[in-house]
């Protein structure tokens, strides 16, 4: 892995050092969630002190849970990460209906139009049996007699034609009936569903969240996600300054007007630190900050699921915008901002950060694997990442570090993992335990080295003509 790249950064050395404020921006898609959450854990038993963490993408997801410490949530055989690559069980990725019946009319169709190529090739398979059989049995009549293919094909005639139409029928009533209550629901011309839902996922986080802020209640899951949103609010600014806790900035993107909106939990001085800086700004893409310890309670995690939700391949999340924002009251179509980046380093500087560790679950320059989703997510991610860089790079006296893959293990949609050779398979447990080893081997040896994280200052060696290296 290449650890050489081109920072604007300060001639003297890049130095950590525990008594600054520090923020983790976690980057990542799908399997990459497994990836940071392994180096997130890493960080937390070496004892890194990280005051505030900002997730994009599934890195919204590790944001989340590893801001209330609990990573363990994610891990381990019960986690969240063995529930959803369990093959077989509950897929995150779950077909809309509406294409599954589509997908099943279109088989049976072509299913028929096939049959007669499998009648003839069983039939050529039987023809030395039947040949074998009618040397033995024929007894001297006259002209052939007719054989049981024969037959076949004279009793399935008219039955073909109809096998192939009835499907196409029945999937054209669908479509019709499906456009009706949509054009009745919606009250205007409905456009194409997504081709997936993430409902398994949603209940999956519901319970995962719940046993990490319940504290002492008994119930297995909240009566509703405002309650929800409201235990997680109160555990996270209610600990604010304990070790493992920290403040809290996740990103999705407003598809109706196009901004990206920073969904923040931040103490007060530090969200109107960061809210007039966005107002300060020219981009017009650059939205207001919602603060989550307002209205998290009915908004966080409805937040959560858009940040986690890919545009185009599964629905946006609707989402009423709270009053007092440019938009409040309306209702408006938010899903994930990975394809919308930027804004991440100006956001954590305005909210205190001092040095900044970048977590990203994309490899540096590897061809991505994958469908074409996949791809364009992964290139999406790399891009996302090498804004930020480039704006870290702006800040002349900001020390940034960096870890992230050398390697792309699992494409971001293989959440189910990869076989390998003999009985072995890759899942995400293992990704998992990469992110381990590489916050081991890219930040905290080199890094930290002997250096408590609680006392002396760790200092990166840096290239003078190059600027500081990158890890």
């Amino acid at each position: 892995m290449n650890t050489q790249m081109s920072f604007n950064g300060p001639a003297t050395g890049a130095v950590f050092s525990p008594r600054r404020r520090t923020a983790a921006i976690l980057i990542g898609e799908g399997t990459g969630s497994a990836y940071l959450a392994g180096v997130m854990k890493a960080l937390h038993n070496a004892g890194v002190r990280i005051d505030v963490v900002l997730g994009r993408g599934a890195g919204a997801l590790v944001a989340v849970l590893s801001a209330i410490d609990a990573d363990g949530q994610l891990g381990g055989d019960d986690g969240l990460l063995a529930q959803v690559g369990q093959v077989g069980k509950r897929r995150v990725w779950r077909l809309q209906p509406l294409y599954k019946v589509t997908l099943a009319c279109l088989a049976l169709s072509f299913a028929a139009f096939l049959s007669p190529v499998l009648v003839g090739l069983i039939a050529l398979l039987m023809l030395p049996f039947a040949a074998l059989g009618r040397l033995v049995t024929e007894s001297g009549a006259a002209g052939p007699a007719p054989t049981w293919f024969g037959y076949l094909l004279e009793a399935g005639e008219p039955l073909y034609l109809r096998a192939m139409v009835v499907p196409l029928i029945v999937l054209c009533a669908f479509w019709l009936v499906w456009w009706a209550y949509a054009l009745v629901r919606e009250r205007h011309m409905p456009s194409l569903p997504e081709l997936y839902e993430l409902d398994s996922l949603s209940a999956l986080l519901e319970s995962s969240l719940w046993r990490a802020v319940r504290g002492a209640s008994s119930d297995r899951r909240p009566h509703d996600r405002k309650e929800l949103g409201q235990a997680y609010r109160k555990l996270l600014s209610g600990s604010w300054g304990q070790r493992g806790f920290r403040e809290l900035v996740i990103y999705a993107l407003d598809t109706d007007s196009g901004q990206e909106i920073p969904f923040a939990m931040l103490k007060e001085r530090f969200f109107n630190k960061l809210k007039a800086s966005r107002a300060g700004r020219r981009e017009w893409a650059c939205a207001e900050p919602i603060d989550l310890g307002k209205d998290g309670d009915a908004l966080f995690f409805d937040a959560l699921m858009a940040a986690l939700s890919p545009p185009g391949l599964v629905p946006s999340v609707l989402m009423k915008l709270p009053l007092g924002t440019k938009n409040g009251g309306e209702v408006h179509r938010v899903s994930s901002s990975l394809l919308a980046s930027g804004g991440t380093v100006a956001d954590a500087v305005s909210a205190g950060a001092e040095q900044i560790l970048f977590v990203a679950g994309c490899t540096p320059g590897e061809r991505p694997s994958g469908n074409p989703f996949e791809r364009v997510t992964e290139a999406a991610t790399r891009t996302a990442l090498a804004v930020d860089i480039a704006e870290a790079a702006n800040a002349t006296d900001l020390p940034v570090f960096l870890v992230r893959p050398d390697k792309q293990r699992l494409s971001p949609y293989e959440i189910t993992g990869r076989a390998q050779f003999g009985n072995e398979r890759l899942d995400l447990a293992a990704l998992m335990a990469h992110g381990e080893r590489d916050a081991e081997r890219l930040f905290i040896e080199p890094v930290l080295g002997d250096a408590h994280p609680g006392g002396a200052e760790a200092t990166i060696p840096i290239n003078e003509a190059r600027g500081p290296r990158e890890l």
